[in-house]
């Protein structure tokens, strides 16, 4: 047995209702309230990992979520891509590099072998990965390349070299890219303090 605060508490209890229990009997008045709780507590002890592991916390489930989070946070990190959406202005260029985990993730995470046991965690996955997929291809609608370079911009090379103001459409895509960005970032991040949360990060 792991030395885990539950078990300490459980354990606790089991003493307390065993004194209570003893206290009673050898003063000639047995109560049975203690005697149901030091069951209650014992069958606690022993079930309560079953349990969780039916509900998807704990044992190979609980590795399988864990392992499960760590790819998502190297395929899909913080740095550079979710700064890269929390604080650009997409009027900008950018590096394609950086908006790059946002496509494999989209890409690659609508896969059986991507589903969280748990459940709760795999409702969240599923509602983030929609989220990207849709915010992906908002950024593939919305850029092109700058150059030949790895830049890409809602500014096209040819618009550009026009050397006029930018245009409506230009503003548009820009707009849309900084909306959908700021909707979307809040929902990683409560994912990942979700996930966190569920597996004792």
């Amino acid at each position: 047995m792991r030395i885990t605060v539950e078990n300490i508490i459980v354990v606790l209890s089991l003493i307390l209702f065993e004194a209570w229990f003893l206290s009673g009997y050898f003063s000639g008045n047995p109560e049975f309230e203690p005697a149901i709780g030091f069951l209650v507590s014992l069958g606690a002890l022993f079930g309560k990992d079953k349990v969780k592991e039916k509900l998807g916390f704990g044992g190979e489930k609980n590795s399988h979520d864990l392992a499960l989070f760590e790819e998502f946070q190297q395929v899909f990190p913080v740095e550079p891509t979710l700064r890269l959406l929390k604080e650009t202005d997409f009027g900008n260029s950018f590096p394609k590099s950086s908006i790059q985990p946002l496509y494999d993730f989209a890409d690659t995470w609508d896969t059986v072998e991507k589903e969280f046991f748990n459940k709760k965690l795999e409702k969240e996955r599923k509602s983030l990965y929609e989220a990207a997929k849709e915010l992906a291809m908002e950024f593939a609608k919305q850029t092109v390349p700058v150059g030949s370079g790895d830049f890409i911009s809602v500014y096209p090379d040819n618009v550009r070299n026009e050397g006029d103001p930018r245009p409506q459409h230009v503003l548009d895509s820009a707009k849309i890219l900084n909306d959908r960005s700021s909707e979307f970032t809040p929902k990683y991040e409560s994912f990942v303090r979700i996930c966190k949360a569920a597996l004792k990060q």
